[in-house]
């Protein structure tokens, strides 16, 4: 979860780092620091909290030149979160940063104590330096080799970079686990980072690290080698479809909100990218894709993913069962795995990953892939590991992602599942000759092209939605707990609406299916208390209106969101947030499949949950104790 940089190039050193740094704040951290060469020797500059602390220390930093320097951005597990255990350490004349977590540093920590040194910090990242320096001094070999031997003696995943003052302008990197994405050009040189999003500021080709795999930087270029047997391997470049200018705020206060604006784009380039065009008609099938074929043999599916993907798998469920009638399962990635799961051949197991990274869904696929069951995933990132480790991937569109609490890539994992279902589904009535299957499906593909432009309405500042929105959050903000419930589509909307106001304001919230109130949570109701009750005028809106009137005869404060021409739920809640649609056309039709109703829902309780973090005045874009990609189990 930690952020690594590293730079060799004629560019200011400082800068570069520091303007990488600043591109991998959204993984989370609690301190930071650079080493870099200055006049021949490497200075380290470390401080606790946020960036601006090494920003200070380095005002009157800004050479430039070829020797180099590292960068990072820490998320501590070993160790408090202060200076002293900030990266990068050093060891003598070595100095490494490091992610992930080294297994059995208790063995080399008193190896390194029965060769009378004592570590000046307390994590396991600083004992691997040691291990270098005993290769070079006990073993005679040069820096790249100690580094390599030296990785081969840990265990865990981990990711280093290191540096050293006897070879000024090289950098040596070693990942496995945690990822590593590297670049070269002749007008920037060489770079090393945890992800593209700092490299995006100089090149869109990028090269993405395999497990085991160390990488050689200089100016003049950048060597790829296999760990375990040093031979020379080939790691081609990737294309990136992201640009530098979508990693800025554009005018807005918070990431969030901007990436909450950007969902109506995130669903157009998701549906463009992955529909067939024909011929400026609405399309009705997917562009070729080898995982479509796999996935229309299997007769079960499993989905496994963490967080906020995991909601998304819950809706996925509904729609691989509704569209396609096929028998899914949406799993816990980090229960999945410690499990025995009764695996079957005809099966396909995906993971759903916003980053392409979370350690536990990735475990699941490599172990899924041991067995020689179909795997396949959903992700936001060409090249991550989770794409790569998949025998096929499907990829949203939502662009780079800085706020740590996800937003509009939620609604690209779920639009993609959307359009998985709907393809399986459209096959089955075309082999079945079902003509209302077929109506509704593509009736549902027209509403999709649709949807961005109610979702853009509704965003709008001046919009009776997003006024509602932000009137309920400011009543409310001040309840002593929340309950985010609703039914069918609406629960999986209601467990990530819960999710958010957690995540972002630091307030308790949960959520549930509206139909288990009554079984124990609503124990929890007094007037004090804020029930979100998400009822649109779907199949369970009467059952959904019940609970709501469950709720409110135990005192508790009532927010509904419902269609905005719904004349009951205003009369019945203490606030009102009305969706961007009315429930019928002038012609007596429905303005929205019930279907596509949560990409509606679910940017209203992310903007809901942003707005009550605002007025609490916490860190929107960088949560305590959150990091953005979760590289560790």
């Amino acid at each position: 979860m930690c952020g690594i940089i590293g730079y060799v190039g004629e560019r200011s050193i400082s800068d570069v780092l520091l303007k990488g740094l600043k591109r991998l704040e959204y993984r989370g951290y609690d301190s930071s620091g650079v080493a870099m060469f200055h006049g021949g020797m490497i200075e380290v500059h470390k401080a606790a909290g946020k960036i601006v602390g090494i920003e200070t220390l380095l005002a009157d930093r800004r050479q430039s030149g070829v020797e180099g320097g590292i960068g990072h951005t820490r998320w501590a597990t070993h160790g408090a979160p202060n200076t002293k255990n900030a990266h990068p350490h050093r060891v003598q004349d070595i100095v490494l940063v490091h992610n992930g977590i080294i297994e059995n540093y208790r063995e080399i920590q008193k190896l390194v104590q029965s060769k009378g040194f004592t570590p000046k910090s307390e994590t396991d990242s600083e004992l691997f330096a040691f291990l270098v320096l005993f290769e070079m001094t006990d073993s005679k070999v040069d820096f790249i080799e100690a580094i390599r031997r030296s990785f081969l003696k840990i265990s865990g995943n981990s990711s280093v970079v290191v540096m050293s003052e006897r070879q000024p302008g090289l950098i040596v990197g070693i990942r496995n686990g945690s990822p590593l994405v590297a670049s070269w050009n002749s007008e920037h040189g060489a770079m090393l980072a945890s992800d593209a999003q700092p490299i995006l500021d100089y090149t869109n080709q990028v090269h993405y690290l395999e497990n085991y795999d160390m990488i050689v930087c200089r100016k003049s270029g950048i060597e790829f080698f296999d760990v375990h047997t040093a031979k020379p391997i080939k790691r081609p470049a990737t294309k990136l479809d992201w640009s530098a200018d979508r990693l800025d705020k554009n005018g807005y206060p918070h990431y969030m909100l901007k990436e909450i604006h950007e969902q109506a784009r995130t669903i157009l380039d998701t549906l463009n990218a992955n529909f067939a065009t024909s011929g400026g008609h609405i399309p009705f099938d997917f562009a070729p894709h080898p995982g479509l074929d796999q996935l229309s043999k299997t007769d079960r599916l499993s989905i496994v993913a963490c967080g906020t993907s995991w909601h998304a798998s819950l809706l996925g469920k509904f729609w691989f069962e509704k569209l396609a009638g096929l028998s899914v399962e949406a799993e816990l990635a980090s229960e999945f795995r410690y499990r025995s799961p009764v695996l079957k051949k005809n099966q396909v197991v995906m993971g759903v990953s916003q980053s392409g990274e979370t350690a536990d869904t990735l475990a699941v696929l490599q172990d899924v892939n041991k067995r020689g069951i179909p795997t396949m995933c959903i992700s936001n990132v060409k090249g991550s590991t989770i794409s790569r480790e998949a025998k096929s991937a499907f990829y949203t569109y939502a662009g780079p992602e800085i706020g740590v609490a996800s937003t509009k890539a939620f609604t690209g994992q779920i639009l993609m599942m959307l359009l998985l279902a709907g393809k399986l589904g459209r096959e089955a009535a075309m082999a079945d000759s079902s003509g209302k299957a077929m109506i509704e499906i593509e009736k549902m593909y027209r509403e999709l092209f649709e949807l961005p432009h109610h979702l853009a309405n509704g965003l709008l500042e001046e919009s009776a939605t997003s006024r509602a929105t932000k009137a309920a959050a400011l009543a409310t903000q001040n309840s002593k707990g929340f309950f985010f419930v609703g039914r069918g589509y609406s629960f999986p909307i209601a467990l990530e609406g819960a999710l958010k106001l957690k995540e972002i304001a630091y307030v308790h919230a949960e959520g549930y299916a509206a139909g288990e109130l009554k079984h124990g949570p609503i124990a929890m109701l007094e007037p004090d208390f804020a029930v979100v009750v998400l009822a649109p005028h779907d199949l369970w809106y009467e059952k959904t209106v019940s609970n709501l009137q469950e709720a409110k005869a135990r005192g508790a404060k009532i927010i509904a969101v419902g269609h905005a021409d719904d004349k009951l739920l205003p009369s019945m809640c203490d606030h009102f947030i009305p969706l961007p649609i009315n429930t019928k056309k002038e012609d007596g039709k429905p303005v929205l499949s019930e279907t596509l109703i949560p990409f509606l829902l679910a940017p209203i309780m992310q903007l809901f949950s942003y707005q009550i973090a605002v007025h609490k005045g916490t860190d929107v874009d960088q949560p305590r104790n959150l990091a953005k990609s979760v590289t560790v189990e």
